[in-house]
């Protein structure tokens, strides 16, 4: 089956939805347990964000490198790849160095109160800090790699392998066989929240579900398997992993805590990719209005939220206001505030090559 090229319009709400997550999930970092470490902390502390943020990391950013790998199959097979690879790094390289040697920086570089040689400080930073050098652009550092070996796959080994163009319900537990053991096995020496620069900043706990479902993407467009995946089979899916996500407590206690965490976070996030993609389906095919701005300019909103995030969380750090009401402040603003610079800054026909 030839790849699909054209836009499609559930995958583009699905975008918006996970662009809006995102910048939920950062937002609430200054007022929740995170797991990890952050500029900004505020109380009191909302113990819902715990749950709220592993459910988020379930699914969101894997979810999201399944659209891209969708999409870029198309670009891979129909373009030359000289004109693919400059697309590739005009749209994802130049924001990296941008925001690598001009932003985080020298944001780091202040808040470290260096004397040390720039560079040195930044090598220093990429290589035994990460992800402090691109903070959330590991998830464009990670696209970029991913379409660079996409490329080198399709190009030199020449993988032909026939897939039925009907969507099996077996599939999925098929990759959770693949998916939970991997998991285990890799978290044994590299457990979540724990990165690493290989080149570039990767949390390898994430590794094998970013990466595999990164080359689901693709597949699904090969096969068609989009138009073929049945709702039915999708809820029964995500009905699944919320029940997992639900009775986690108890999983945990009956389970080593290493394959507990694992079961649980691998059916959700089948669970929830599967029961997206056909909830939106069914209930989104037109897009209008404030949501087709988003959408346009979801990149863009991805790029810039962590600053505006963090510049809000600071300012209302010392206001009296309840930690709930912070958190939707700094997540409001952090899409909307975003949204006009993308607007603002797509004005100008370069930017909006990358943007």
């Amino acid at each position: 089956m030839g790849a699909t090229k054209s836009r499609i319009v559930y995958l583009d709400f699905i975008k918006v939805f996970l662009t809006c997550m995102v910048v939920a999930h950062h937002a609430g970092q200054a007022y929740g347990d995170t797991g990890g470490t952050w500029l900004v902390s505020d109380g009191p502390k909302l113990d819902y964000l715990k749950s709220f943020f592993f459910f988020n990391a379930a699914y969101m950013m894997g979810l999201y490198f399944f659209i891209s790998g969708y999409f870029t199959h198309y670009s891979a097979h129909n373009k030359p790849y000289k004109k693919y690879l400059k697309e590739r790094f005009i749209r994802l390289g130049i924001p990296l160095i941008f925001f690598a040697f001009l932003i985080f920086g020298p944001l780091q570089f202040f808040l470290d109160n260096s004397t040390r040689n720039y560079f040195n400080f930044l090598a220093d930073l990429h290589f035994n800090h990460p992800p402090l050098s691109l903070a959330h652009l590991w998830f464009v550092a990670s696209l970029l790699a991913y379409s660079v070996i996409y490329l080198l796959i399709i190009r030199f080994l020449k993988i032909e392998i026939e897939f039925s163009k009907n969507f099996k319900f077996w599939y999925p537990l098929l990759y959770l066989l693949f998916l939970i053991p991997v998991n285990v096995l890799v978290r044994q020496s590299y457990p979540i929240d724990h990165w690493v620069t290989w080149i570039i900043p990767i949390e390898v706990a994430h590794l094998p579900q970013y990466f595999s479902l990164f080359l689901l993407g693709a597949l699904f467009n090969k096969t068609g398997w989009l138009n073929t995946l049945r709702p039915r089979v999708s809820f029964a899916y995500m009905s699944l992993g919320l029940v997992l996500f639900f009775s986690k407590n108890f999983i945990y206690k009956e389970l080593p805590y290493a394959w507990s965490e694992s079961v649980v976070e691998s059916f959700l996030c089948i669970g929830m990719c599967l029961g997206l993609i056909s909830l939106f389906k069914i209930s989104f095919n037109r897009m209008k209005g404030i949501i087709k701005v988003i959408s346009d300019n979801a990149y863009g909103i991805y790029l810039f939220h962590l600053l505006v995030v963090i510049a809000t969380q600071f300012l209302i750090s010392n206001i009296k206001l309840d930690t709930n009401f912070k958190f939707i402040v700094a997540s409001l603003s952090g899409i909307f505030i975003s949204l006009l610079l993308s607007i603002v800054l797509r004005k100008i026909n370069f930017m909006r090559k990358i943007l």
